[in-house]
């Protein structure tokens, strides 16, 4: 169903220390932003800043009520998939049972066509889908990060959470296995896009079905960026990248070093 993912959609307290950290860390640019309207995706409005490196995004958003924030964190809130026509993603989703918040898509800042899923429909969390304009011809230039490979959700049953993303969104399971941090996993590809789902041991006492966790960034030489990363201020959470039942090779950064937020470096099987 989807074409590629968009970005990441994080809430921040201080919409100038997520910019600034995406520079320093990812050579990442400001490509511009405005102020949120009053919505269900974010109720009390604010403004928000479209960061880029290379073919990846990030949005930052920065409400107008931060007393629900940490302080300089970056919290999780959605992810944009991308559609080719996303009229006719939206009809084919209708028909599998989803719903939209709005009737039509809006256009964003940065002249993309944004419809988002209401949540009631896609197991309370955020997500919308994209329809992207042509690429310009340069773009931030990012040597380490070439795309995100998939997001990760935490689901308090794994099997009922993997039914869910073949039978709504056309996915095809393609793997997984016992999970590093206890539980299970399974990875799901939903056309070229892909999704992480993480059942923890203790998924019994989650509050929620779905829950976002992390993002993994996709790089072509882990092995020599870890000390990029590293003169840039950043560490990670093991001595050594890891390799997971799909054969994808990884590492997290310590999430003290990265405003508190999971995301990974991954190298991708050949």
């Amino acid at each position: 169903m989807f074409t590629d993912i968009q970005h990441i959609g994080y809430l921040i307290d201080d919409l100038d220390v997520g910019i600034a950290w995406f520079a320093k860390a990812f050579g990442a640019v400001n490509a511009g932003g405005t102020k949120m309207q009053n919505s269900p995706m974010v109720p009390s409005g604010g403004r928000n800043a479209f960061v880029r490196f290379g073919d990846v995004e990030v949005e930052l958003m920065e409400p107008g009520d931060k007393s629900g924030l940490p302080k300089n964190a970056l919290v999780m809130h959605h992810v944009g998939w991308v559609v080719d026509d996303i009229k006719a993603a939206a009809t084919a989703a209708r028909a599998r049972g989803l719903t939209f918040l709005a009737d039509a898509p809006y256009t964003n800042p940065m002249d993309q066509q944004v419809h988002y899923f209401d949540p009631a429909s896609t197991n309370g969390v955020w997500m919308h889908l994209t329809q992207v304009p042509p690429k310009p011809a340069t773009r931030p230039n990012a040597p380490w990060i070439s795309d995100i490979v998939h997001p990760g959700y935490l689901v308090s049953d794994l099997d009922a959470a993997t039914r869910w993303y073949v039978e709504k969104l056309g996915g095809k399971y393609v793997g997984g296995g016992p999970s590093r941090r206890g539980g299970r996993i399974a990875f799901i590809d939903c056309g070229a896009a892909q999704v992480e789902l993480i059942e923890p041991s203790d998924a019994a006492s989650m509050g929620a079905a779905h829950v976002l966790d992390h993002v993994g960034y996709e790089t072509k030489t882990l092995g020599a960026d870890l000390a990029v990363y590293e003169a840039r201020g950043l560490a990670y959470q093991t001595p050594e990248p890891a390799v997971n039942p799909v054969g994808q090779t990884l590492i997290y950064f310590d999430t003290a070093t990265s405003l508190g937020a999971r995301m990974h470096l991954t190298e991708l099987p050949n």
